[in-house]
């Protein structure tokens, strides 16, 4: 008997978590289609790649400028007569500008991806709060449904006090009715749930960007998901790997290096080029020899002069600024985050607490329960105790599927906070 007992208690196990961790990779598997479905993420990774395409534009040389000019009458020179000219300019920046130049575009691509893993992860926290909405709801129906059962059982045994001998029918009467009305009362609310389930799950087949129609297999029970919280450890993480600061990180990385480029940029720039002088012989140029009619190249060098400069050194401010808004601004969304961090914190530990209340006044109103229908069933017991001690247990069980997707919920909002729910 001892192994027996030892045999059905793993059984049981087995088929517990087998159920929780079939309801893990479903939720597994909707988070996967959101994140490659929904347009709002798909668009937030699109503009990151467009950013990446920033990198080679801004890095690259100037075009080289080419001019040509013809001479609607040749212009007569020592060495023949000018029909055409042609130049080619190429211009290069100081040294170091286009390096800095592509380094600010690289941190503004970091920027653009942070933006996408923000973007990502409100969608992921609003699938996780949606699919425990479901299944608190999909908790409540069954609730209601198990009461029903109840209530059916319930109205057998009036039914019988009713038709026994030494009961009173009148009385017994009354009390199928009373049952048939909270039965059509508890009829009411499934009905209820019905449409609202069907309502929530349109709501979540729209983040993944399915159709409405789309089934959605939710759990029939809710389980509180478990959840550490090590406050160090997560305001540690959370400043780590929070995009939003990430965003700010990159974007003081990015008036960094624009600073650094405007500093260079207030050089001189050089250009190297090349005339070609397109001559045919002149009429006048006999003492020329060979040279006569014979094109001229001619090398060429620009050079910019940045005399300037008031310009220059308020970009050089401009940057600094903006250098240090990011980092102001940046130390007050570590600070919003923080304050975030402790609501949530604070809900989850109410939430936590529901939990453990409601459970054990499910438990005692169940005792209660028994106790009630047996003395009605004996005939010592009123229909009216019944009824109140019923709706007190489905009203507990309520509660606690509540807290518990408030729980699921604000764990949810945490690991968002962290971004600590890579695919």
């Amino acid at each position: 008997m001892k192994k027996k007992t030892i045999l059905y208690i793993l059984i049981f196990l087995i088929v517990i978590q087998g159920k929780a961790f079939g309801q893990n990779d479903s939720l597994n598997y909707y988070l996967q289609i959101a994140a490659e479905n929904n347009p709002g993420v798909r668009a937030a990774f699109s503009l990151y790649e467009a950013s990446l395409e920033r990198v080679p534009q801004v890095s690259g040389l100037p075009d080289p400028q080419f001019e040509m000019g013809f001479f609607l009458k040749p212009m007569e020179l020592l060495e023949g007569q000018q029909v055409a000219q042609f130049e080619l300019m190429q211009m290069f920046p100081w040294f170091g500008v286009r390096k800095s130049a592509a380094t600010e575009a690289q941190a503004m691509a970091k920027m653009a991806y942070e933006e996408f893993r923000e973007a990502r992860d409100q969608l992921w926290l609003d699938v996780y709060t949606q699919w425990f909405t479901l299944a608190s709801l999909q908790q409540q129906l069954n609730n209601n449904i198990e009461n029903r059962q109840l209530l059916v059982l319930l109205e057998e045994l009036a039914l019988r006090r009713s038709s026994s001998p030494s009961g009173d029918s009148s009385s017994g009467l009354s009390d199928v009715l009373r049952i048939q009305m909270e039965m059509a009362e508890i009829d009411n609310g499934i009905e209820s749930l019905h449409s609202e389930i069907q309502a929530e799950k349109v709501k979540f087949n729209a983040l993944l960007n399915r159709s409405p129609v789309n089934e959605v297999h939710v759990p029939d029970s809710i389980v509180q998901i478990p959840f550490l919280t090590d406050e160090l450890s997560i305001m540690n993480q959370i400043a780590q790997k929070n995009p939003m600061l990430g965003m700010l990180n990159e974007e003081e990385a990015a008036y960094k290096a624009k600073a650094e480029m405007d500093r260079k940029m207030s050089y001189p720039m050089f250009g190297v080029g090349l005339q070609y002088m397109f001559l045919n012989k002149g009429i006048h140029a006999a003492s020329m020899g060979d040279m006569n009619g014979k094109d001229m190249i001619m090398p060429m060098l620009s050079v910019s002069i940045p005399i300037y400069r008031n310009k220059y050194r308020a970009q050089q401010r401009e940057s600094a600024f903006r250098q240090q808004a990011a980092r102001q601004q940046r130390d007050n969304t570590l600070n919003m985050l923080e304050a975030e961090f402790r609501r949530a914190k604070n809900e989850l530990d109410n939430a936590a607490r529901s939990i453990d209340l409601y459970r054990r006044q499910s438990q005692l109103a169940q005792t209660t329960y028994n106790l009630v229908v047996q003395e009605f069933a004996s005939g010592k017991g009123d229909l009216t105790n019944v009824i109140q001690v019923q709706r007190q247990l489905l009203d507990f069980k309520l509660k606690t599927a509540e807290a518990i997707a408030t729980y699921n919920t604000m764990a949810a909002n945490i690991q968002k906070l962290m971004s600590s729910n890579e695919k």
